[in-house]
């Protein structure tokens, strides 16, 4: 006769680490350790979400990055640096990559490439998740966007023609929202 023996497993959530918090002065330390290891890649490289929002504590890592502009032999541009860190990633896109970090925690990196613009990016990874989600909503919706406009592959257009909206910096994003700034502090 055989007995059945019944073994409860555990099974982490998102690439191997419980979602769990852990002291900003901590993620903050882990935060720039990786942001530096990318930056002599990058155009530009910062740290978002609830670091860049000061919160005490901290769920995952954001990193918004623009890749330089690859040369071929020539010198000639051919694409972008590929943005990866000397980790397996859990999620692997050419926009997007999320690794499960050594220390505990989960990294998302955020790569903006065209026709993407930072101030929208890096405006809505700072968050807070309620106010990236009213700044991508319409007014008449109860949302931030002017209708005239529409957010669509990190980047505003003109829902009437299509045309796409510069917003190099965050500012230019909140002001075509006629918002002004915000300090990310006061985001949540």
């Amino acid at each position: 006769m055989r007995q059945r023996v019944m073994v409860r497993i555990h099974l982490p959530v998102f690439g191997g680490h419980m979602k769990t918090k852990m002291p900003l002065n901590e993620a903050e330390k882990i935060a720039c350790k990786y942001a530096d290891m990318l930056m002599p890649y990058c155009e530009r490289i910062e740290i978002a979400g609830s670091i860049r929002r000061r919160k005490a504590e901290v769920g995952d890592i954001e990193i918004v990055a623009k890749p330089l502009p690859a040369l071929d032999l020539f010198g000639s541009p051919k694409g972008y640096h590929d943005l990866s860190l000397p980790l397996p990633a859990v999620k692997n896109g050419q926009r997007y990559k999320q690794y499960a970090l050594p220390e505990g925690i989960n990294l998302d990196l955020f790569i903006v490439l065209p026709p993407a613009q930072w101030g929208v990016i890096f405006a809505l990874r700072t968050g807070g998740a309620e106010f990236s989600r009213k700044l991508v909503t319409a007014k008449r919706y109860g949302g931030y966007l002017p209708s005239a406009y529409v957010v669509r592959d990190g980047a505003v257009h003109r829902v009437d023609t299509g045309e796409m909206i510069p917003t190099p910096e965050e500012i230019d994003f909140f002001n075509l929202c006629e918002l002004g700034w915000i300090k990310p502090e006061e985001r949540n």
